[in-house]
């Protein structure tokens, strides 16, 4: 069987070796690296998230100059339950991810204002996902008003995904790309 060019079978066997295995590695090292960090990076946002939701269940436990986040959906004739966790969930994650794309998946080598550039265009790409996530948020939990945690984690669940493939597709395209 063979995938975008690739024999799994001759795959699979390279795997059973240490030399195998290491040249598999040296050959995919970002794509491997990208996906263990993403999944660190998605458990931090997963674990931010419900920490946030537990700690600002309701607007009376928001403090004042944070309940327009909460009320951001008014406007629709809902309440944002998801706004705020997605915020401050995303602005831990992001910072944990630009940190270890930097430092061990894309090994950029940019010193002082090519940091700074690296740093704002990784952000500035996120806040896209950022949007993202909470129009997929909004939609499936907010608009729908499901209040179920296994619905609401299936939910998280689709829209990291959706969140991981365009972060890595922006951040190698953008944020990270060699000269």
């Amino acid at each position: 069987m063979t995938i975008k060019g690739i024999d799994i079978g001759e795959a699979l066997k390279e795997l059973k070796s240490a030399e195998g295995r290491k040249a598999l590695y040296t050959k995919h090292r970002e794509i491997i690296m990208y996906i263990i960090f993403g999944v660190c990076t998605t458990v931090i946002s997963f674990l931010t998230y419900y920490l946030f939701r537990w700690i600002f269940p309701d607007e009376n436990a928001v403090p004042q100059w944070l309940r327009w986040i909460f009320n951001i959906t008014e406007v629709f004739g809902t309440e944002s339950n998801t706004a705020l966790p997605v915020i401050l969930s995303w602005i831990c994650s992001v910072t944990f991810a630009f940190v270890t794309n930097r430092l061990f998946v894309f090994r950029s080598e940019a010193k002082k204002a090519g940091v700074l550039r690296e740093f704002v265009m990784f952000y500035l790409s996120r806040l896209f996902t950022l949007f993202v996530d909470l129009v997929i948020m909004f939609l499936l939990v907010d608009l729908t008003g499901i209040q179920n945690g296994l619905y609401e984690f299936g939910a998280k669940v689709l829209s990291n995904i959706v969140v991981l493939v365009l972060n890595y597709v922006l951040s190698k395209i953008f944020v990270f790309r060699k000269k």
